[in-house]
């Protein structure tokens, strides 16, 4: 819990150096003015307009403190109570910038948070750390949050989730306080409020409290373990990442860069649009530097037709640069409505990203980046997300409606807890019925297939190259050695046990070569004679088998084995038609370049 408690803070502060203006208790969007319904609503376009007079002052607030003009305190006494709210809340954002640098790294951006079709105005920094959120109600802009004094940090944490962290420290003793909430219409909904009390010189929790009707309560340590997954406290891959993905693009009032005509354009109208937009996303960068990601260094390299365009460019760069250059595709109905699905994977079946239609426009029901997307047998989707000694696999199904729909989370965290969530309950389980969920239902492949074999080996999906090889891929692929691992306990019938094994080519000639595969099976077992310790025992194996070119392909029937070789850039497929030999089963096989500098657990 110490550990946990730090990392939380520490990410919290990274993120920003300001808190919030008082505790949020309750919402501003509760104005006393007229907020009456348009009887004729406006578009989303319209509605951004909307908020023109805030962005107004807001630049003009920015542009005296950039110049070193003194900021005068807003005379709010001839002010409705929704303007003297926004004009306080402006003045408070940007006079408590530190100086002209600090004004600008100050910016704003649209996000429709409840997808009610109307734009929140989002005043951020360049590293996303949330100052105010504004919407529109009654035609007229209102300020659901404002965050600008020292002392906590507000950011997204998904679509329509933020937390907010509010930090005080007081001789020794630690308060951290965290704030979970979304946007409803023109209301901010606070989820939870809770925290802990921590005591730095003793090194220990003095107190775990949640807020209930205004009330303080005490709470235990599991009560505030499954608030934390719930709320997503500890969202993977890191607050910096999660919340750029979340955020919406940011315009720079005071450096605004004028979009270069020539950029290439962030295109997703259609599935031929999209494919060309990742074709260009995945090679638009010579290198991909995280960090640089997180600060907004890459937004300007598209230009951008709408917001929407933006929030997929950033999840598909995302997604593309956490996985292998040589992308392609399939378009393949994957929920038996007729329609297909724009499916982005890499050649060795990492899925990427999956799109939709609704209403004849692709929609992008979700993008992968550290996570691993794979399909099963009954065309369920897998998302297993594995990072920094917590694991979360996520079962959904696309129905035939075309709704993405989770059908169960299960969340084993680093503190030993476990958590799922069905039917839109968290609950915590015991760490039986976690292994039992885990291995007898999600896990639906066999040994020793892994995930991305596993979408291969049971669904129809293909792999088309968005761009053609420009290389003989048979050539480079015989001076290589290459390499397949597999996990063997169900098989094998011994614990800890699994398969390297190693391909090369050689006798290569014009209408055959020989395939050599060295077959390593290992398996650990405890040593008698010292405690928690084990010993392992390989045994190796080999077997060739003469290939032939046939038809632009690579075949072979020899040893009871047939079957093909399909050939990748950095990826071979051993495609195992028929097979007498238990260490070859039936199925598609994917191989990765093999060095002897590389390490074989």
């Amino acid at each position: 819990m110490k550990k946990i408690l730090s990392v939380l803070i520490c990410a919290f502060m990274l993120l920003s150096t300001v808190g919030c203006k008082k505790p949020p208790v309750e919402s501003p969007g509760t104005s006393t003015e007229d907020t009456s319904k348009d009887p004729s609503p406006k578009s989303y376009e319209e509605q951004k307009s909307l908020y023109d007079d805030v962005i107004a002052q807001y630049t003009s607030l920015l542009t005296a403190k950039h110049n070193g003009e003194e900021i005068p305190v807003p005379n709010t006494a001839d002010m409705g109570q929704r303007e003297a709210a926004i004009s306080e809340a402006l003045y408070g954002i940007v006079n408590g910038c530190k100086d002209a640098k600090d004004a600008e790294k100050l910016g704003y951006g649209y996000r429709d948070f409840d997808g009610n079709g109307t734009p929140e105005l989002v005043i951020l920094t360049s590293y996303v750390g949330i100052r105010a959120i504004f919407t529109i109600s009654g035609e007229a802009p209102i300020l659901l949050e404002a965050h600008y004094d020292v002392g906590g940090s507000f950011v997204f944490v998904a679509q329509n989730r933020l937390i907010l962290l509010r930090d005080r420290v007081t001789d020794h003793i630690e308060e951290a306080t965290f704030y979970t909430c979304h946007v409803a219409g023109d209301k901010m909904v606070y989820d939870a409020v809770y925290g802990v009390v921590y005591d730095q010189n003793q090194r220990e929790i003095l107190e775990r409290f949640q807020m209930e009707d205004g009330k303080r309560i005490p709470i235990n340590e599991d009560t505030f373990h499954t608030l934390n997954y719930e709320y997503k406290i500890l969202s993977r891959p890191g607050y910096m990442t999660t919340s750029k993905l979340a955020a919406p693009r940011i315009l720079f009032p005071l450096n605004d860069a004028t979009s270069d005509e020539n950029l290439p354009v962030a295109d997703f109208s259609s599935y031929e649009a999209i494919r060309a937009t990742y074709q260009k996303i995945s090679t638009c960068l010579d290198t991909f530097d995280w960090v640089q990601f997180d600060m907004g260094q890459y937004d300007n390299l598209f230009s951008f037709p709408n917001d929407l365009s933006f929030d997929y460019y950033i999840r598909l760069l995302y997604a593309a640069y956490h996985g292998a250059d040589h992308v392609g595709y399939d378009e393949i109905d994957l929920n038996g409505d007729g329609r297909d699905e724009l499916v982005l994977l890499n050649e060795d079946y990492r899925i990427k990203a999956i799109f939709t239609q609704k209403d004849g426009v692709p929609v992008l029901l979700d993008a992968f980046g550290f996570a691993t997307c794979w399909l099963d047998d009954e065309g369920l989707i897998h998302v297993d997300n594995e990072q920094y000694y917590e694991l979360e696999y996520n079962l959904y199904e696309l129905t035939g409606s075309g709704e993405y729909k989770l059908i169960y989370s299960l969340y084993m965290a680093e503190d030993g807890n476990r958590y799922l969530i069905q039917n839109g309950k968290t609950e915590k389980i015991s760490f039986e019925k976690s292994l039992e969920l885990y291995h007898d239902d999600y896990c639906r492949y066999a040994e020793p297939f892994d995930p991305y074999e596993q979408t291969r080996n049971v669904s129809e999906l293909t792999y088309t190259p968005l761009v053609s090889p420009t290389e003989d891929l048979i050539s480079a692929a015989v001076d290589q050695t290459w390499h397949k691992y597999g996990d063997l306990e169900k098989t094998s019938g011994k614990e800890l046990a699994h398969s390297n094994t190693y391909l090369s080519f050689e006798n290569v000639t014009e209408t055959q070569m020989t395939v050599s595969l060295k077959y390593v099976f290992t398996y650990y077992y405890p040593d008698p004679d010292r405690d928690n310790y084990y010993l392992d025992d390989s045994t190796e194996s080999t077997l060739q088998i003469t290939a032939r070119h046939e038809n632009g392909i690579l075949v072979f029937e020899e040893n009871g084995i047939k079957g093909k070789v399909e050939f990748g850039h950095e990826s071979l497929w051993l495609m195992i038609e028929e097979s007498a030999d238990p260490r070859f089963p039936v199925g598609y096989h994917c191989y990765t370049i093999f060095s002897s500098q590389d390490s074989i657990s």
